[in-house]
């Protein structure tokens, strides 16, 4: 399924252009709360499942309007982003491991580098980044996003995919110009946790409609010209391992987001001009539009 988080407050089906609304019918059927959340849809959604397809069946089938999405998960608990995740080693964008020089770091090592951004940075489709005053150079790092859809704590690798409810798309904004520019992996939370600097969406696809979250093609464009194209085989530590580790770090409830990396290095990115248009595709879950504006 292809879940989405809707204005003012409603969740919806997602089915090619069109969208059945299914949050009010569930809450009058008892099956959620009032107000809900799409959280409370993942949290439950084991045993939401009968009733959320009598709600698809029963429901009106809308035109989708992108500008009526919002971010699906607008608060999660916390946004755990895995750092220089990708093998690297290319200067095309057809090569697909990322563009810039190899990591030498180990994998070990690349896990310590994790790190959180804030919950107040999520936006969603159609909305704008914005470049903070005395922060010039922008960039837009485009990341496969898993949602997670249990609460989980001490996971084993091999057990982690029953722990993930689907995936969404991010773009891990970073004001890389920011600051003093010293001890860059020390400042990242502050560089990476601007308001709007966690776009995601548009929707979240669910983990039984991705048959392999480590064969998907990601791109990214600006203004229409093809900026990012990678492919998620190429990440070093992989989502089991990644969830894994976080959940002996954290308890990961539903909800909780985990962006497993950007493909290419600084030096092949371009900062963000006010008035650029983004779009943002992952293949088998969809294309996350968005504006870049500056602040007042």
């Amino acid at each position: 399924m292809k879940l989405a988080s809707i204005k003012p407050n409603e969740l919806a089906l997602i089915k090619d252009d069109a969208f059945t609304p299914i949050g009010e019918s569930l809450a009058r059927a008892g099956a959620l709360p009032k107000p809900f959340t799409m959280l409370d849809l993942i949290a439950g959604y084991d045993e939401l499942k009968g009733s959320l397809e009598k709600s698809v069946a029963n429901g009106t089938v809308n035109k989708l309007d992108p500008n009526r999405l919002k971010a699906p998960v607008e608060r999660p608990s916390k946004i755990w982003a895995a750092a220089t995740n990708y093998k690297r080693g290319s200067a095309g964008l057809n090569d697909a491991r990322g563009r810039g020089t190899a990591e030498t770091a180990t994998p070990e090592e690349l896990l310590e580098r994790i790190f959180l951004k804030p919950p107040s940075a999520v936006i969603g489709p159609e909305e704008a980044i914005v470049i903070p005053k005395e922060a010039e150079t922008i960039f837009p790092e485009l990341e496969l996003c898993v949602v997670m859809g249990k609460q989980a704590r001490h996971l084993p690798k091999d057990r982690a995919f029953e722990a993930i409810f689907g995936y969404t798309i991010m773009l891990d904004v970073t004001a890389r110009g920011y600051g003093s520019g010293k001890g860059l992996p020390g400042t990242r939370c502050v560089r990476k946790g601007f308001e709007t600097f966690a776009p995601i969406g548009p929707w979240i696809t669910t983990r039984d409609e991705i048959a392999d979250p480590h064969n998907l093609w990601m791109k990214l464009w600006v203004n229409g010209e093809l900026r990012q194209s990678a492919k998620t085989d190429a990440m070093v530590n992989d989502i089991g391992t990644l969830v894994s580790y976080l959940s002996r770090v954290t308890t990961l409830y539903p909800g909780d987001l985990i962006t497993t990396g950007n493909p290419d290095s600084p030096e092949f990115q371009k900062k963000l001009e006010p008035g650029d248009a983004l779009k943002a595709e992952i293949e088998g879950i969809g294309a996350l539009s968005l504006g870049v504006a500056k602040e007042l």
